[in-house]
């Protein structure tokens, strides 16, 4: 056993003195490997290096053509769900705000619970399509004319039937019927404007030529509208008023009568003239003609002519019986009109002071265009609706 320790340490100590040897003194250069190890270490690096290239270039290439299209393909999806989801909010909360537009002004027992349930469908609505499909203007229309019905009900019983107008958008209804055929047409944007209110009317006198006054065949009672001509374009001015009365010129009735007379007898030759006058309204009598024995020729003629403006102011300083002007100057003018539509002759040149019922703002468009003479001849007046005198069809 001592021998191999011996042995053993013997072999240590030589195998440390030959590392010694080997190992260069302090201060002197190391010895340059052998060749074969420069290139060993070469190859080695150079080894390790493309290795790690080829890991490189494997990692970067799966990284292009994996990963990042993986990872861009993640982003935009969520990118596009977040679009959809604030666009799905933001068409929910127009459609909110379009159903609060919708009922706003509008009393709540003219549509109940609709508002709730049409905000409810919206809230669980999944997508915009969804959204703009909930109809918000039928439900919404129902029940605004549901409303104006029953505020043009109450009107026509407090006020009458014309005596109602209902103003929606720039147009204007006058009279009950014509209020609820347009509620029942109208739609919520422009019936949720509209106010049904008692007429504020004022009276205007217009005088007015027989063509520009609906060729003279308006009567008290019936409608009309005016219109202002502006070059080849109309602008209504008045629609539906009501004609109160007609006045026409205090003018004269003139009848003629001649009369030939044939009496035998005898006599000498004359010419001459005669008259006799009852003075007033009485006839006067003018007789001419030549006159022969035996046979007596003569020519009558007659001349009857009242003057209406000489008979009003007679009977206003009581010289003629009341009862005989009523009995028979009343409604003169109005007979002689139906006189001559039923006759169809008429006197064109005649001119027609109307007196009309028309709104106040109507009223001042009406005054602002008849004051001016220019203004005045381009006036229009028609018949609004079926005269009264037109026999209704059966």
């Amino acid at each position: 056993m001592a021998e191999r320790s011996e042995g053993g340490a013997e072999d240590i100590v030589s195998r440390l003195e030959a590392l010694r040897r080997r190992t260069p003194p302090r201060g002197e250069a190391a010895a340059p490997p052998p060749p074969e190890d420069r290139r060993r270490r070469l190859y080695r690096a150079v080894g390790v290096a493309l290795v790690i290239l080829i890991v490189a270039g494997i990692f970067l290439a799966g990284y292009k053509f994996a990963i990042k299209p993986m990872i861009e393909k993640q982003k935009k999806a969520e990118e596009e769900a977040e679009k959809q989801r604030l666009a799905l909010l933001e068409a929910k909360n127009q459609k909110i705000a379009e159903i609060e537009r919708a009922f706003s002004g509008l009393p709540e027992r003219y549509y109940g619970n609709t508002k709730a349930v049409l905000k409810q469908r919206v809230e669980m609505a999944r997508t915009v399509q969804e959204v703009r499909l909930i109809d918000v203007v039928t439900p919404a229309t129902e029940a605004w004319r549901s409303y104006l019905m029953d505020e043009a009900e109450a009107k026509r019983k407090a006020f009458g039937d014309e005596k109602i107008v209902m103003i929606a958008g720039n147009e204007t209804y006058k009279g009950y019927s014509s209020i609820t055929a347009a509620i029942s047409v109208l739609e919520y944007p422009v019936l949720s404007k509209a106010i049904v209110e008692k007429m504020r009317t004022v009276f205007v006198p217009v005088r007015l030529s027989r063509e520009q006054a609906a060729g003279g065949f308006g009567m008290p009672g019936d409608y009309v509208s005016i219109y202002y001509r502006n070059g080849s374009a109309s602008v209504p001015l008045v629609t539906d008023a009501k004609i109160v009365a007609v006045l026409r010129a205090a003018s004269q009735i003139n009848l003629n009568e001649n009369e030939n007379r044939l009496v035998s007898g005898q006599g000498g030759e004359l010419k001459g003239e005669g008259s006799v006058s009852a003075g007033g309204v009485s006839p006067l009598k003018d007789l001419t003609g030549p006159i022969s024995i035996g046979m007596k020729q003569s020519t009558a003629s007659t001349t009857y002519t009242v003057d209406l403006s000489e008979v009003q102011r007679a009977a206003a300083a009581s010289k003629i019986e009341q009862e005989y002007i009523e009995r028979v100057l009343r409604n003169y003018g109005i007979r002689l009109s139906r006189l001559e539509i039923e006759s169809q002759l008429g006197d064109f040149d005649e001119e027609y002071l109307i007196l009309l019922e028309v709104r106040e703002e109507e009223a001042r468009a009406l005054i602002s265009r008849y004051l001016s003479g220019t203004d005045r001849e381009k006036l229009m007046m028609v018949l609004s609706r079926a005269p009264g005198w037109v026999p209704e069809e059966r």
